[in-house]
């Protein structure tokens, strides 16, 4: 099982979305046009997620997508709608749609060069305690924060999967506008740009790969803050690390680096961030999957400081215990420091989940989730209790 592909199922089964064992397709235009449903119903004990007057709800969910995919030699094409319907059972200004229409696209235009590009926008949303109506400032809004974004991406890798030397060139641009309470999410509209070149050195027959990587960040707000200055900033980042694929019983990734973020704004300045990211997949077993992850990064902020620096690390354990019924425990923490602002948090997750394979075209799953962030703004201290149940349906 691919690193990537365990990590992506850890965290699905970590919040109780498990995928469809075998989606079927129906042939159209020469590609699969794949239909997929996910229903599920969970009980949250502090929905918006507040440090006092906690506040409980039942939401069903309803994840509808279809995609066309088109698979040929080394191109392939994929289309896909997502969507999510929630139904707070209590809190019907809390009732979401979200919708997401992307395009992938992968294809060798010789044995020296690979491109893929992606496009994608979405209509989708914050929680009310999430975002920018953390803490208190959820109970002064409405409803949800709704917002519109748009990805836009190109990878090209340079080089024979079977030479020494290869290079690697990436750009993405993002674009994030909010829809409404516009009183306070106005100054969270932004842009982001961002490119990156990697140079790497393939070891064992391509299964090891040393890289080096430098990359920079143009982030640019539609509207100033009312106090602090300008947001808009440059983050260049430099880092080194080592990629490997099936080497013993261990997949993973490790890189280190630094990024130095530059606002325009004199008052803000400049800071420079130690980073790190790693993803270990340790398999004991091809049934039990032990997958790590640690990282450190800055984020832009939700009104509090310049920015988070953000700090996260999890463990997860996978386990078969037949064909059809698989189990996930994660526990993972996390802290974020407000640069130029005395807020720090420390967060936990504690989840357990468990997957059953009812029939071919149906899946069960069942969790649980613990949440806690301890502040020292007492604020934006809260705890919840999660419980999720879901159907995960295809063809």
């Amino acid at each position: 099982m691919h690193k990537r592909y365990i990590g992506f199922l850890a965290l699905g089964l970590a919040f109780g979305v498990t995928a469809s064992p075998d989606p079927q397709g129906i042939d159209l235009g020469g590609g699969k046009l794949i239909p997929q449903l996910s229903v599920s119903t969970k009980h949250d004990d502090n929905i918006f997620s507040q440090s006092t007057s906690e506040e409980s709800d039942t939401i069903t969910s309803i994840k509808p997508s279809l995609q066309w995919l088109q698979e040929k030699d080394t191109t392939s094409l994929a289309v896909t709608y997502s969507g999510d319907y929630g139904k707070y059972w209590d809190n019907s200004d809390d009732d979401y749609d979200d919708h997401t229409v992307s395009f992938d696209g992968a294809f060798a235009a010789s044995e020296y060069a690979r491109v893929k590009v992606g496009a994608s926008y979405g209509w989708l949303h914050d929680n009310r305690g999430e975002g920018s109506s953390e803490g208190i400032n959820a109970l002064s809004r409405g409803d949800p924060d709704e917002y519109e974004i748009s990805r836009a991406g190109i990878d090209l890798d340079l080089g024979r999967e079977s030479a020494m030397l290869g290079f690697r060139l990436s750009a993405s641009q993002d674009d994030i506008e909010y829809q409404n309470n516009r009183n306070e999410t106005v100054f969270r509209d932004r842009d982001e740009g961002y490119v990156a070149g990697r140079v790497y050195l393939n070891l064992s027959g391509g299964k090891t790969k040393l890289f080096a990587q430098a990359s920079e960040k143009d982030i640019s707000y539609d509207e100033d803050p009312l106090l602090g200055g300008k947001l808009d900033s440059d983050e260049s980042g430099y880092s080194v690390g080592i990629e490997w694929e099936a080497t013993g019983k261990t997949t993973g990734m490790i890189s280190i680096g630094e990024v130095e973020k530059e606002f325009d704004s004199a008052a803000r300045g400049e800071d420079d961030i130690n980073t790190w990211d790693a993803e270990i997949t340790w398999s004991p077993r091809t049934y039990s999957h032990f997958v790590f992850g640690a990282s450190s990064a800055p984020r832009e902020t939700n009104g509090t400081g310049n920015f988070i620096e953000a700090q996260d690390t999890s463990i997860t354990w996978i386990h078969g215990w037949s064909d059809i019924l698989n189990s996930t425990i994660t526990l993972a923490r996390g802290n974020d420091e407000y640069a130029n602002d005395a807020r720090e948090d420390d967060r936990d997750l504690i989840s357990v989940g468990i997957s059953y394979d009812w029939k071919r075209w149906i899946t069960v799953g069942a969790s649980y989730q613990y949440q806690e962030r301890d502040s020292n703004q007492a604020q934006f201290d809260y705890e919840k209790n999660v419980i999720l149940i879901n159907f995960d349906m295809s063809l």
